[in-house]
């Protein structure tokens, strides 16, 4: 897997303002510290790029793990 360059990495972190971008945890109360997730996983096509990175609370990033859908729980429906 290719490495996120640090720079970045701090852009994404800015950008979320040290919260999970999904579920919007501050980092400061979390256990460990968030990750920078491929929103669309590379073995799918995504980049390394800022629109295709999130900040990510471990619990959060293991949920989602590097499916390209998943099924939204309050509608049933598939989310991309």
């Amino acid at each position: 897997m290719a490495e996120i360059p640090r720079a970045l990495r701090e852009q994404v972190r800015a950008r979320a303002g040290a919260r999970c971008e999904y579920c919007l945890i501050p980092e400061r109360i979390s256990l460990i510290e968030h990750e920078i997730d491929h929103i669309l996983a590379l073995k799918h096509g995504g980049q390394a790029a800022p629109e295709n990175l999130a900040l990510s609370c471990s619990l959060c990033n293991k949920h989602k793990g590097s499916d390209i859908a998943s099924v939204d729980p309050a509608t049933g429906r598939a989310a991309i």
